[in-house]
């Protein structure tokens, strides 16, 4: 009889500890538990790096589109020209002078309004392979939006972006015609068509 109570008080005792110890786990792993910090893996953690790089790589490049699509209605040679690839600026030469030279002011009337109106990049950048000079890139669509005696009128540019040494430039620009918009990347068709 006593080796039986033994027997049953083992047994007993066993289960009591496998199941105090899962218990006391919290159900398995601390990823599980409120407000445990989880764990990451290299791998998970070099994905999310490339993420966050790609996200912030991506809001420069529009944040450059932006800039030189305000620069280039402004007439802002300056900024409009530091904003290109030696190869995308206008002028006799393509310099940096040339280019700035190219880009008359506006008078104060006309500057005015433009100063008012509100760019934006519109559309999903879309991958645009290369044509004739100009190399492979990635094409967005800045959109400027003027409102003036109760109407509001829109002025649609493709911009074709490339990396120069790791800076974002524009290379080329296109105006996007109405006839465009209905096309599912207007900036790929603009910066496309042939001349």
């Amino acid at each position: 009889m006593k080796r039986r109570i033994a027997a049953v008080t083992a047994a007993a005792t066993a289960v009591l500890v496998v199941a105090g110890c899962s218990s006391s786990s919290g159900g398995g792993k601390d990823g599980d538990k409120p407000g445990a910090k989880k764990t990451e893996s290299a791998a998970d953690r070099q994905a999310r790096e490339y993420r966050e790089a790609a996200k912030k790589d991506r809001a420069k490049m529009l944040e450059v589109a932006v800039a030189y699509g305000k620069a280039a209605a402004l007439h802002d040679g300056e900024a409009f020209c530091r904003l290109m690839t030696d190869e995308g600026r206008p002028g006799k030469d393509s310099s940096f002078e040339s280019c700035v030279k190219f880009r008359k002011p506006l008078d104060a009337e006309v500057r005015a309004g433009v100063e008012a109106a509100s760019f934006s990049v519109t559309g999903n950048p879309v991958e645009v392979p290369a044509m004739g000079d100009h190399p492979a890139g990635t094409g967005v669509m800045v959109t400027e939006e003027s409102k003036s005696d109760g109407s509001t009128s829109y002025h649609r540019t493709a911009l074709r972006m490339v990396k120069v040494k790791g800076t974002w430039l524009v290379d080329q620009d296109e105006d996007v015609y109405d006839s465009e918009m209905k096309n599912s990347s207007p900036a790929l068709s603009a910066l496309m068509r042939s001349h």
